[in-house]
């Protein structure tokens, strides 16, 4: 009966740790991705951490002679890897001319991705879900 416990907490054990497991996909994807500094005004960045979320940031390069006085864009996605292609979801806030204040519109989006020694290239990426708000590619390189 003792043995028959410690086999039933080991396999109970097992399958909470599988249940955490990252999958190969995105845990290539865990860490700082930035665009190259000194190529234009602002440079673009996602962080991608182990508990599925995207840390987006969009901020003037300060290695230019004259920066930019701005505070840029920020914003924090859900994401995940299937089938070979990058799922993106979070909330944006736009303004409702029915209510007359803004609301909380929830968006998601798939996208072509590849990894490529040191760089990542998102076919098609927005943080704020709008039509209007899609870069062509982003090209990112691990920091």
């Amino acid at each position: 009966m003792k043995t028959f416990k410690l086999i039933f907490l080991a396999a109970v054990a097992g399958i909470f740790i599988a249940c955490d497991a990252i999958n190969p996909e995105e845990q290539a994807l865990i860490g700082k991705w930035s665009e190259q500094y000194h190529v234009d005004m602002y440079v673009e960045s996602i962080t991608f951490d182990e508990e599925g979320l995207a840390h987006y940031q969009k901020k003037p390069d300060t290695t230019w002679f004259t920066v930019i006085d701005e505070a840029g864009s920020f914003a924090t996605l859900k994401y995940s890897v299937k089938n070979n292609k990058l799922h993106f979801s979070g909330e944006n806030s736009v303004w409702s001319e029915e209510t007359s204040h803004y609301e909380d519109v929830p968006f998601s989006f798939v996208t072509d991705y590849s990894i490529q020694g040191n760089v990542l290239t998102i076919d098609s990426f927005s943080y704020k879900g709008g039509l209007d708000s899609f870069f062509n590619s982003l090209i990112l390189y691990k920091q």
